[in-house]
């Protein structure tokens, strides 16, 4: 009996040693960092776009290994568009789209302040343009601003890991898109960009704080 109660304790403290937060405790966390996007099912090839992320999370702090999370980014997509057509280089094409995501997370401790995460995100897009760049000239130009062409809502799963050290998180999450980035039968993206979804790589320093 006295061995059973002494495995008790020591896996609880082992539980409670996974988690920076107190159980029942709110934590908020702004960040900022940087984003590596480009679109998937493109029917031409297509390069990352880097861009800026900056927001903020709220974590509840459900259990002594298990975290819940939501929050609001602001994060530029897009990718950068080839078009070469038998061999010969038209240009290229950058694609933006800026979203507000809107992730909710699990975060699950499974150690001392590092968490492997997934939710689901819903990410509603606030403008979306193409600029095009000609081998004729070095200089580019916007071709159109396409954000009555691009789907205002866009769902994706987020899966990633973090690590806490002294209140400052490291997060690094691929966010898979599931829904497309454009709308469909438009003359405008049509072309090369029908059917594409997004595909983003997030990396940010936040700083976490009780409230």
């Amino acid at each position: 009996m006295k061995k059973i109660m002494m495995m008790a304790v020591v896996a609880m403290v082992s539980l409670t040693a996974f988690a920076q937060h107190e159980v029942g405790s709110i934590a908020l966390k702004p960040l900022v960092g940087l984003t590596l996007a480009n679109y998937t099912g493109c029917e031409v090839s297509t390069d990352m776009k880097a861009g800026l992320a900056v927001g903020m999370e709220a974590e509840y702090q459900a259990t002594p290994f298990l975290g819940i999370s939501a929050g609001v980014i602001y994060a530029m997509q897009g990718a950068k568009v080839k078009l070469d057509v038998a061999g010969f280089k038209l240009g290229s094409v950058k694609a933006k789209a800026d979203y507000v995501n809107i992730p909710v997370l699990a975060n699950v401790y499974v150690t001392k302040g590092l968490a492997l995460k997934a939710g689901v995100q819903v990410g509603l897009n606030v403008a979306s343009d193409i600029d095009v760049k000609t081998p004729i000239s070095d200089d580019s130009y916007n071709l159109a601003d396409v954000k009555d062409y691009t789907e205002s809502m866009a769902l994706s799963i987020p899966v990633g890991v973090s690590y806490e050290y002294e209140d400052f998180v490291i997060d690094a999450r691929y966010n898979i898109g599931l829904t497309d980035v454009y709308k469909k039968d438009n003359v405008i993206t049509n072309f090369a960009l029908k059917g594409t979804k997004n595909s983003v790589i997030q990396i940010t320093l936040g700083y976490k704080f009780d409230l």
